[in-house]
């Protein structure tokens, strides 16, 4: 057994060890106050959790609440500064894994037990207090550039082991005793996590995000005729072109590591950070707790979910994206056709037999009863959970088309805006033209009660991408919401005749990794643009623009993604009628999948 003394001189020497060996990183004054807050987060949740325990009562909210404000608050202020390491807007995935650690913390010291117990109400406080102190270890350094001091790390681990063995020997009798190298392992994992998360740029390693770090310039070089020249590296770990007399080189990474483009993939929907929705006061902004919206319940959700007027309700993962790349597009576009399949888009909609079956029309009030066979899309069905819990489910109803860009650096310009009009441009699509029907009623019983209406599209906003695996890719669907005889939805459930159908909507998604707008315009001029709930209930018209954080792209090399969608949609039904959706999808890492041919000529329609 380690006696106390080798546990300290442990503490002082292995950090001392681990610290020889690591390269200073840049000066920041930004990472140095984002690390300062996170360690002081951690100490006042485990505070807040501490009292509750010592008193056997639930945990105060207030307390939470205050701990987060002030958390986001820090992470607000330090991204002015300029000089940020990491990504701005990464409160929320910091403050997850603070939530995450002081979790970890309750659960090894009483298995998250209410209490009440002194000592354990102390072990959680000391683990806390150890995180707080080895944070400002880490602060100072990354303010300066310089390697931690390992002085001041083993001050703070001494400080935690007397801190544990006074509560273990003070009694009552804690939960359990001989915590102390438990306890020290869990801080050490999270500092060093969260202080790598956010010191990245700046430790000569090229991490998600980052075009570059350092004098690590992934291999891109300058175009020839390029002489003695490279690029530079920004302090934000962008890629600086500006040295090379024609540019960088441009290479088309893989989509898949040692993979030939050319190929079939598939990414699957997975869990992602919780974001405030568009309903609130910080929308789209990383968050832990309600508060960091502004308040009111309901507004920080986990990834992936859908707005609609604003509303938020949960999507399912396990979504199904199966895309062909046909062929390579050479450097400098790398822009890859991308196809996803559909079979036969005029079968049945097995989902869905209370619509009827074709070759019968649609049994009202459904508006489409045929989907595509063998969908390269596919989304479980879903809970939506309103007016006591429906059943929702998407269905592909014709194939998809878009692009995945590998340029590094990145060249693309894949932002994708959606600007609509509710009044019916005729069968044309085109207003002015002499099969425009007659003006309706500004109003959810005129423009709004139909699902006719114009889309604008445009891609791009004159700005290249961010660096990493760009992708757009159209997939025109079918929303259906129905209430099911079996409440809430179980999964696979279909909607049955006799059972109440609530709403069909047909749209044309494209989610994005580069970023997405959507807006209502008058775009004939007949000061009629929206008749319903538009967007959300501050900016109904928008525009609302879903930016890079939370979207994002593959990592060169591989890992996670944040496609998302914005657009119009002329549901022609209440409560609602002219709505705005809002999409954040997160995807894992594509993968290899059995090759498939894939064709697509899209059919032009209106509104799109």
């Amino acid at each position: 057994m380690t006696s106390r003394l080798g546990r300290l001189l442990l503490a002082a020497f292995v950090p001392l060890a681990i610290v020889a060996s690591a390269a200073a990183d840049t000066p920041s004054k930004c990472a140095s106050a984002k690390i300062k807050a996170t360690g002081k987060k951690a100490s006042a949740r485990a505070k807040c959790y501490g009292k509750a325990v010592a008193k056997g009562e639930p945990v105060s909210t207030e307390c939470l609440d205050k701990a987060s404000v002030k958390f986001g608050s820090a992470f607000s202020k330090a991204e002015t500064k300029a000089d940020c390491h990491a990504p701005t807007g990464d409160s929320g995935t910091i403050e997850n894994k603070v939530d995450a650690f002081v979790d970890n913390v309750r659960d090894i010291v009483n298995s998250s037990a209410a209490g009440p117990n002194p000592c354990d109400s102390k072990k959680i406080q000391a683990a806390g207090k150890k995180a707080g102190n080895k944070a400002k270890c880490h602060a100072k350094a990354a303010s300066k550039g310089v390697p931690v001091d390992s002085t001041c790390l083993a001050k703070a681990e001494t400080k935690f082991s007397a801190s544990i063995s006074k509560a273990e020997t003070a009694g009552p009798s804690c939960t359990h005793s001989g915590q102390t190298n438990t306890l020290e392992s869990a801080v050490d994992a999270f500092i060093n996590d969260a202080n790598g998360e956010l010191t990245s740029c700046g430790n000569g390693t090229i991490d998600p995000g980052e075009g570059c770090d350092g004098t690590n310039l992934g291999g891109v070089t300058c175009s020839p005729p390029a002489g003695a020249s490279l690029p530079t590296c920004n302090p934000d770990c962008t890629l600086d072109c500006s040295s090379c007399p024609n540019g960088c080189q441009v290479t088309c990474e893989p989509i898949v590591a040692s993979q030939p483009i050319p190929n079939t993939y598939q990414m699957i929907g997975i869990p992602g950070p919780k974001l405030c929705v568009t309903n609130s006061a910080s929308r789209f902004a990383p968050c832990s707790t309600d508060a960091a919206c502004g308040g009111p319940s309901g507004t920080c959700v986990q990834t992936p979910w859908v707005t609609a007027d604003g509303f938020a309700f949960p999507f399912p993962t396990n979504i199904s994206t199966t895309f062909t790349v046909s062929s390579a597009t050479p450097a400098p576009s790398c822009e890859h056709p991308a196809c996803i399949t559909c079979g036969n888009p005029d079968a049945a909609c097995v989902s869905i037999p209370g619509c009827g079956a074709p070759p019968d029309p649609p049994v009202a009030p459904c508006v489409r009863n045929t989907c595509c066979d063998t969908p390269g899309f596919v989304v479980p069905t879903f809970n939506v959970p309103i007016i006591g819990g429906l059943c929702g489910r998407v269905d592909q109803v014709a194939c998809g088309v878009g692009v995945v860009n590998t340029s590094h650096p990145q060249t693309g310009d894949n932002e994708v805006t959606k600007v609509g009009d509710t009044s019916d441009p005729g069968d044309d699509c085109t207003y002015g033209t002499l099969d425009d029907p007659a003006a309706k009623p500004c109003s959810p019983t005129g423009a709004g009660a139909d699902t006719k209406g114009k889309v604008v599209r445009t891609v791009g906003n004159t700005q290249p991408d961010a660096p990493g695996i760009q992708y757009r890719i159209t997939t025109p669907e079918m929303a259906t919401v129905w209430s099911d005889s079996q409440n809430p939805c179980p999964p696979g459930s279909t909607y049955d005749t006799g059972e109440m159908l609530v709403s069909q909507l047909v749209l044309n998604a494209e989610p994005t990794t580069a970023g997405a707008t959507g807006a209502f315009a008058d775009l004939n001029g007949d000061m009629c643009l929206r008749a319903g709930a538009g967007f959300s209930t501050a900016l109904p018209n928008g525009p609302i623009t879903v930016g890079p954080l939370p979207a994002a792209a593959i990592p060169y090399g591989g890992g996670n993604s944040i496609p998302v969608a914005a657009g119009p949609v002329f549901s022609g039904s209440a409560p609602l009628f002219d709505i705005g959706f809002i999409a954040i999808t997160p995807n894992g890492s594509p993968t290899s999948v059995a090759p498939e041919s894939c064709s697509c000529t899209p059919v032009p329609g209106c509104p799109e």
